[in-house]
């Protein structure tokens, strides 16, 4: 009788643990679906910083998840029906899920450790090579001189790094990109996406003329105003700032999954071995 009750509660502690598992696996597909369709999606976001990890752990996610889900309920009706069978199938492939959510976080906190020297790197190649230049031809300049418009505007922010007395924010345009060559009266000094929405487009490019930037030369001299109608710092610590916030959360949720999962194959090994006991009894 005992032995009948201990079985009762193993039963019903895996059945909860598995509604458990299901919640975190449909977590899990969300965050993963949530990096990818946000407004910076991994996608968009790994052409600009240069790195595909949290691009491919995203996809990752979004697998494991879907499949922690669905496996979840095998396990239920496993446990119910007391069938080695679906049980031993339900813990072959949480094993499997185990190891690739594991290797999801990896990927995620490995990407984590890269971004900080990656991202200035790959940010100042794409807009000294690629910004703005051959769009008709280059479908990947199209893409990242999108998104790079993009996250200007959204983050308020123009060019690389830096604050306005830096040769790499809004100077490197000017300085550096093959976008501003394009334009033989040598204006506008920057794109629009770099103005604010409030602000005179003209004034901001430099269309017309400012005593300051984007027509002035940097470092800039001892009281020069700044420009009222444009951003003048630089995207780098917002993007890192942005991404590193996302990809916590992901790496974050992947992990407790991982955890979760772990006692639910503990809690399925138990429950077989004390349906083989008691076949061995009877």
């Amino acid at each position: 009788m005992s032995g009948s009750k201990s079985k009762g509660c193993m039963k019903t502690a895996i059945i909860i643990f598995n509604l458990i598992v299901f919640i975190a696996g449909s977590t899990v597909l969300a965050l993963g679906i949530f990096s990818l369709v946000s407004d910076y999606g991994a996608k968009q976001l790994s052409s600009v910083l240069g790195n595909d990890l949290y691009h491919d752990a995203a996809y990752v996610a979004i697998a494991a998840g879907a499949a922690i889900s669905a496996i979840s309920m095998c396990g239920c009706c496993g446990s119910i029906k007391e069938s080695k069978c679906i049980l031993g199938m339900y813990l072959v492939f949480m094993s499997l899920i185990f190891v690739v959510l594991l290797t999801a976080a990896v990927l995620i906190f490995i990407f984590l450790g890269q971004i900080s020297k990656d991202a200035k790197i790959s940010m100042t190649s794409i807009l000294t090579e690629q910004y703005g230049v051959d769009l008709d031809e280059r479908a990947d300049n199209r893409v990242v001189t999108d998104m790079w418009n993009f996250m200007q505007k959204q983050l308020q922010c123009c060019g690389i790094s830096g604050g306005p007395n830096s040769t790499t924010s809004w100077a490197a345009y000017k300085l550096e990109s093959k976008w501003y060559t394009q334009f033989p009266a040598g204006v506008p000094f920057v794109p629009d996406s770099c103005c604010k929405p409030e602000g005179d487009l003209e004034l901001c490019t430099g269309m017309k003329t400012f005593s300051g930037p984007p027509g002035a030369d940097v470092p800039l001299l001892p009281g020069t105003s700044r420009n009222p109608h444009m951003y003048d710092t630089g995207c780098y610590d917002e993007v890192v700032h942005y991404v590193q916030s996302h990809a916590l959360i992901i790496g974050g949720g992947a992990l407790a999954a991982v955890v979760i999962i772990l006692f639910g194959i503990i809690s399925g090994v138990c429950l077989c071995k004390r349906i083989r006991y008691d076949a061995f009894l009877t």
